[in-house]
């Protein structure tokens, strides 16, 4: 007699193993299937954790190099991408130990290195073996998108996937995207040593960010030293002698030793068989409602594959719906209103809620700015160069838009406020520790009362008050 299983989770990324690790501690029987021996999805192997460790090490070189603003000797850095690599997979590896195989084996699960296709409504295949179960959770991830482009294919060109364990620095690299992972990537390498091409189909860097952060990035790299060419297409590519050659619309050529490409993800659903379990789909991804169900109410998903925000912290919340409606038996249903976005370039990149456009349309719609130079902290860092935005709606926060020194960290007391559904007294009201960075925050929320504060009428009821007195 067939064995059936209580889940099966396919998919050891951020999202699958949430699922995975929740149901097996609380006394499922749980199989989870991985495509690789090594779990943790690309975030921890080819994405967050690696690029973080990457941009830390440029950002020490670019220290290094810029001492002298800070009073400090420059020497030039010596760079050895043996090393590099080496600090990048001991953070890896240091973080691979809660996401490793012998953990979720000891909590109960299953582990099945291998790819896993449905062969029915209620059994996959996988590893030589089938495994029928109530419910399934599909959470296979994404990887990046190569397009189409005329002799890409004959060049040998790089992903994210090949970027954290490269054997020697390229002299010089072409980057087709100017997205969070082709403008981290641009920062990194710049400053480690390689002369950087970014090459944008869009206007400008980091489109669908606000308009403001992405010139001042642009500003940013550009200084050190990053070449933008922006709002052209790339043609055709090729490869002579070992050096890439990209071809641009508006007839120029770009010359280059390393290529890589980063111009989107896809999420993988063509491997899975999907519609053998009458499960929609197509190439953005697997079809849910808000429950994260699928049209087949046995099957879940939850990460990249659901076309949805790529982010690890998306792919985590996802995860919370889905153990709330499968598991608890709890009707929860997800919203992407409050999800921060971070870009970890000096300066980060942050934004949360509405963006500006969105804000001018609305009846109460007002926006507010502060400039980070004006910051003391930044002052006593030397900092010149970030600007942050506070949307309000009557009085609300609906939005935010930092770019600035640690601004994936101040954006979230301002998501808790969009949250929350705060006014904006309650940022201004609550004592920031001074000089710190957060108080961007404070003189930031400041803004909305200043207007008020040393308004005409205002002026005419002090003096009355003062009259009296």
């Amino acid at each position: 007699m067939t064995k059936i299983r209580d889940l099966v989770v396919i998919g050891g990324g951020a999202g699958g193993l949430v699922v995975a690790s929740v149901a097996a501690q609380l006394g499922l029987d749980v199989v989870l299937i991985n495509k690789e021996e090594a779990m943790g999805g690309d975030c921890l192997h080819y994405g967050c954790v690696p690029s973080k460790a990457l941009l830390k090490s440029a950002s020490v070189a670019h220290v290094m190099r810029e001492a002298n603003r800070w009073g400090i000797k420059s020497v030039a850095p010596d760079v050895e991408m043996q090393t590099v690599n080496q600090a990048i997979k001991k953070a890896i590896d240091t973080i691979q130990v809660h996401d490793s195989r012998e953990r979720f084996e000891e909590l109960g699960c299953e582990v099945i290195a291998g790819e896993a296709r449905f062969i029915s409504p209620s059994q996959i295949e996988t590893a030589g073996k089938k495994i029928s179960a109530k419910r399934f959770v599909v959470a296979t991830g994404s990887y990046a998108w190569i397009p189409p482009i005329k002799g890409l294919q004959q060049v040998s060109f790089l992903t994210n996937e090949d970027m954290f364990s490269l054997p020697k620095l390229p002299k010089s690299l072409i980057i087709l995207g100017g997205g969070p992972i082709g403008v981290e990537m641009a920062q990194a390498y710049s400053r480690l040593g390689s002369k950087v091409i970014i090459v944008e189909l869009t206007p400008r860097l980091l489109f669908r960010m606000d308009e403001t952060s992405s010139k001042i990035l642009s500003d940013v790299l550009t200084e050190e030293g990053v070449s933008l060419v922006l709002n052209n297409e790339v043609i055709e590519v090729a490869e002579q002698d070992g050096s890439k050659q990209v071809m641009l619309k508006n007839g120029d050529t770009l010359q280059a030793e390393a290529l890589l490409v980063a111009v989107g993800r896809r999420p993988v659903v063509e491997t899975l068989d999907l519609e053998k379990a009458n499960i929609d789909f197509d190439l953005s991804g697997i079809k849910v409602n808000r429950k994260m169900q699928t049209n087949n109410k046995k099957i879940y998903a939850c990460g990249d594959v659901t076309g949805e925000i790529p982010l690890t912290h998306v792919a985590e919340l996802q995860a919370g719906t889905v153990i709330a409606n499968m598991i608890f038996k709890m009707p929860k249903k997800i919203s992407y209103d409050v999800i921060p976005a971070v870009v970890y370039t000096e300066p980060e990149v942050a934004q949360v809620g509405i963006s500006v456009e969105q804000c001018k349309t609305l009846s109460k719609g007002e926006i507010y700015q502060f400039n980070i130079d004006q910051l003391d902290r930044a002052v006593t860092d030397n900092n010149k160069k970030g600007v942050a935005k506070i949307l309000t709606d009557k009085g609300r926060i609906v939005g935010a838009h930092i770019i600035a020194p640690h601004a994936g960290e101040m954006i979230h007391e301002l998501a808790l406020a969009i949250q929350e559904k705060m006014k904006v007294s309650k940022i201004t009201s609550l004592v920031h520790a001074y000089p710190s960075y957060s108080q961007l925050n404070k003189r930031l929320a400041g803004q909305y009362y200043k207007e008020r504060l040393f308004s005409p009428f205002t002026k005419k009821i002090v003096a009355l008050f003062n009259r009296f007195s």
